[in-house]
């Protein structure tokens, strides 16, 4: 199934409301402490997979999470949770937030420990190693026996319990056939160790092997300096790996941690995931708004910046809305709870970033591809660098054996497995403290690729804040009669249209019938109720051609929108509604025409009303009269034509459009169908962020590149340099400079690289 197909299955289980359990297994999300590297974590999917009842695994390296589909009659979440640990990681459920917290800072302290350890030992291995040139110690009377053992002992503690992960790491990819940099890690410093140790041997108990006959230098520091430096290599990696996270920590950091709510009549204090819905929620000065609901009694002043964008605080009154993550700056009020736990918007929004973090773009997927026989050409590599030294130039067997551990130790391909996930996770974090929220991750790639953009009109490009102009009556029904039966049915539906009516009925005295039964609302057209046992009608034209009523074009009395109203088959009124364009929609559209970008508006409204919007717009191509599905059709069309076509709008009738474009983008105030059809949330009902995007992803997308380049270039290089290419020239690359070089290419090639992100100027 493609995307866009996928997308579009989606969408008709949502209009069909078939939200039934998903009967294909159950999702068990967690995190993971402990991985060194892309590899662990292709490693760790790779054993999962093979597990019985493991129907779907993903796991990520850059956001320490995983994903797993099983079936819970053959196997359970503490059997996984086992399996991983018996692969040398930790692992915690994602719901225990503290479980997770402690694991990881105790991992830390750990890793601290051994990296402490690793240096002090190395330190004194160094010293006793070259103890002939460091006259200052007083050591070079050690005896050469004495040192030996001292030096088998402390590099025994550096490579086994130290380096520990790298060699259980190196083993669960063996088992699992997925060499990766634990492998090369493992080969490298085994390899100087190994041969270090049986020269000791050799030396110690007098064997006189044939194999090191002439040889007297031991490589024990090489050994123990190449665990070392990975170790602080890791380290810093995941210090400033912490930091590209910091936007889900922010997230999370606004959700409040106890609510104090009134339940059965008694105010209790409960955990935030504990509120239930139709809960009476206290808020007060100062505090966070727990979960999403309707202000009940009270009035407040609300800081919304950190989910929508918007500097100004907003004034919040009985009847109004209030989000989760947002915070009160001043006031108290009783609010009633709608949407609680992970169906409030700050959890959907925690969610989809991590969603987005969590998933790997295409581009990614070949990164993984190059990695997986990367790691065997290496070490196909460094076993040529050997024999070449070895058997055809006639170097020392130690000598080259070290420019054979170097290969090994300067061509890890971490470089490549971070390229992508980390610039991501900055992106689409940076992205969502602006208020735009990727739905799919690949939309940051296909954004950068868009080169047409459709706009729908009524509440994309306009305010969607309708406003009655004008009310026109036929057949002898007076003004007031005709709003009551419009009243009645109109406060039924979310429509803008219909708000703006029924704010001009409070304004204006109104009020609506009593016996009103039967309503439905038709997509795109209108809706119909019985109100005091009439047929009452409202829509456009087309509802009313279809309902064979007869419309006569005398009736359109301006460019305005005008909704129609029949009773009893009859046009009867005729409500003129007038929409405003965005404060900030004519700059948008100016903006993007900079940018080359092909602009077409998509309206439902008769042509003279597109025609003055689009006209006042600067927008050549537009429509109107454009159904739901039409909508999709058009945007099909322009598709047929090789353009890459993103779609902006709010609506129910939107939604298949936002599903059949190239990229979907959804106005997060407008209906939630429209928002789960799409690729891209813009939270903050500004246009503005839409240029936002387009920046966020073209950098995001560029920096993904560079990373690459560098990434390639590096082992490109590299690779020759640690072979001893350019020895005759005397230029060589020692096990401990590999080390060195590949511990921090990572931090600076791609990470450091990946940071820029955070600071780029959006506006």
């Amino acid at each position: 199934m493609s995307s866009t197909e996928e997308k579009i299955h989606n969408l008709n289980v949502s209009l069909t409301g078939d939200h039934q359990k998903n009967d294909s297994g159950e999702l068990f999300e967690f995190d993971i402490i402990g991985m060194n590297c892309n590899g662990c974590a292709n490693s760790i999917k790779t054993y999962l997979d093979n597990l019985d009842g493991i129907k779907n695994v993903e796991i990520n390296f850059t956001t320490e999470a995983g994903k797993v589909l099983y079936e819970p009659t053959e196997i359970s979440k503490v059997k996984i949770i086992s399996v991983i640990k018996s692969l040398g990681f930790e692992a915690s459920e994602e719901n225990d937030e503290n479980d997770s917290v402690n694991l990881k800072e105790l991992q830390h302290k750990k890793q601290k420990n051994k990296i402490f350890t690793s240096v002090f030992l190395t330190l004194i291995i160094m010293a006793v190693s070259m103890r002939g040139h460091i006259h200052f110690l007083n050591i070079n009377n050690i005896p050469e026996n004495f040192s030996l053992i001292l030096l088998i002992i402390l590099t025994s503690v550096v490579i086994f319990w130290c380096g520990s992960k790298f060699i259980t790491g190196a083993i669960t990819s063996v088992k699992n056939m997925t060499p990766d940099m634990n492998t090369l890690i493992t080969m490298g410093s085994l390899s100087s160790y190994l041969y270090s140790l049986l020269l000791s041997f050799n030396i110690l108990f007098g064997l006189n092997l044939s194999a090191f006959r002439g040889s007297d230098e031991v490589f024990f520091e090489t050994a123990a300096m190449i665990v070392t430096f990975i170790l602080i290599g890791n380290y810093l990696e995941a210090v400033m790996k912490s930091k590209t996270q910091t936007s889900i920590n922010k997230l999370k950091n606004l959700q409040a941690k106890f609510v104090n709510i009134i339940r059965d009549g008694v105010e209790i204090s409960v955990p935030y995931k504990k509120v239930r819905i139709n809960d009476t929620v206290l808020i007060k000065t100062g505090d966070k708004i727990p979960v999403d609901g309707i202000i009940t009694e009270g009035y407040c002043v609300v800081d919304e910046s950190a989910m929508t964008g918007e500097s100004l605080p907003v004034e919040k009154k009985k009847g109004d809305d209030l989000m989760s993550g947002t915070l009160m700056k001043n006031g108290f009020v009783k609010m009633n709870a709608k949407r609680v736990g992970k169906d409030t918007m700050l959890s959907k929004i925690i969610s989809l970033v991590k969603d987005a973090a969590n998933t790997k773009p295409k581009i990614q997927k070949l990164a993984d591809r190059i990695s997986a026989v990367f790691v065997p050409v290496v070490i196909v590599i460094s076993i040529l660098t050997f024999t070449v030294w070895y058997y055809i130039i006639g170097a020392e067997f130690d000598r080259s054996l070290l420019f054979a551990v170097s290969v090994l130790i300067i061509a890890c391909p971490c470089a490549l497995g971070l390229a992508s996930p980390i610039a991501i996770v900055i992106g689409v974090g940076r992205a969502a403290e602006n208020g735009i929220l990727f739905n799919n991750i690949d939309a940051i790639e296909n954004l950068v690729k868009v080169d047409t953009i459709c706009f729908d009109k009524t509440g994309t490009l306009t305010t969607g804040e309708m406003h009655v102009k004008k009310i026109y009556t036929l057949n002898g029904i007076s003004e007031a009669e005709l709003m009551r039966y419009v009243y009645s049915i109109e406060k039924q539906s979310n429509h803008p249209i219909a708000k703006s009516i029924v704010r001009y009925c409070i304004d204006n005295n109104i009020l609506p019938e009593r016996n009103t039964k039967d309503f439905s609302s038709e997509s795109g057209f209108g809706v119909y109720a019985k109100v005091n046992e009439k047929d009452i009608l409202i829509g456009n034209e087309n509802l009313m051609k279809e309902k064979n009523i007869p419309v006569s074009e005398k009736l359109f009395i301006s460019t305005n929108s005008n909704l129609l109203v029949s009773i009893n088959n009859k046009i009867s009124g005729i409500i003129e509604i007038e929409d405003r364009i965005k404060d900030e929609a004519a700059e948008v559209i100016k903006d993007l025409k900079k940018q080359d970008k092909e602009l077409y508006m998509i309206s439902g409204d008769r042509e003279s009303t597109a025609a003055n919007i689009a006209g006042e717009l600067g927008i050549k191509n537009f429509s109107f009269k454009t159904l739901p599905d039409e909508k999709e059709k058009i945007i099909s069309g322009l598709q047929k034509e090789n353009k890459n076509v993103a779609m902006i709008g709010d609506g129910i009738n939107d939604a298949p459009a936002l599903a059949r474009a190239n990229v979907g983008i959804a106005i997060g105030s407008g209906q939630e169908i429209a928002i789960d059809s799409a690729d891209i949330i813009l939270v903050k009902d500004n246009l503005r962020n839409l240029l936002k995007a387009l920046k966020i992803s073209e950098k995001t997308v560029s920096i993904i590149k560079q990373n690459f380049f560098w990434a390639f270039f590096y082992n490109a290089v590299a690779i020759p340099f640690a072979a001893g290419i350019f020895a005759p020239y005397g230029i060589i690359i020692s096990p401990v400079m590999a080390a060195m070089l590949m511990a921090f290419s990572d931090v600076v090639t791609v990470i450091g690289n990946s940071l820029r992100l955070k600071y780029i100027k959006l506006d």
